[in-house]
């Protein structure tokens, strides 16, 4: 059964993520309902985006683990909810984002992580914090 939340994706790509996502579009908005009910469980997060799209992110990233997705989904805004200052202008076009990129110096480590995940990397130590 192909949902909204499918469109777009190749037939590969569908099939690559049932066979390393564990994602099955039959069950999909059960998957996606399931973390959702979870979030009563946490009164004290201000869950700002509880949308489809937005869980079916973090579904495939904790590849289909509703518990671990729900862990991560958590940790996501209560670290947003902790660190206001940080987010008030979180984008790409900013210039303090933009500076600390390249004082960063960002780069992608050749040998992925233990599950095969690309790992970027930033020198912190070269980091100016008073810009």
């Amino acid at each position: 059964m192909m949902t909204h939340l499918h469109a777009g994706l190749s037939s590969e790509t569908t099939e690559k993520a049932r066979l390393e996502l564990n994602e099955n579009p039959d069950t999909l908005h059960q998957d996606i309902q399931q973390v959702r009910d979870m979030i009563v469980t946490r009164p004290d997060i201000g869950f700002l985006r509880t949308d489809d799209d937005f869980i079916l992110r973090f579904l495939r990233a904790r590849k289909f683990d509703q518990v671990e997705t729900f862990r991560l989904l958590a940790q996501y805004f209560q670290f947003r909810q902790q660190n206001l200052d940080m987010f008030q202008s979180f984008k790409v076009d900013d210039p303090g984002i933009k500076r600390a990129l390249m004082d960063g110096f960002p780069g992608v480590l050749e040998t992925p992580d233990q599950h095969g995940r690309k790992i970027l990397i930033l020198f912190a130590s070269n980091w100016d914090q008073s810009r």
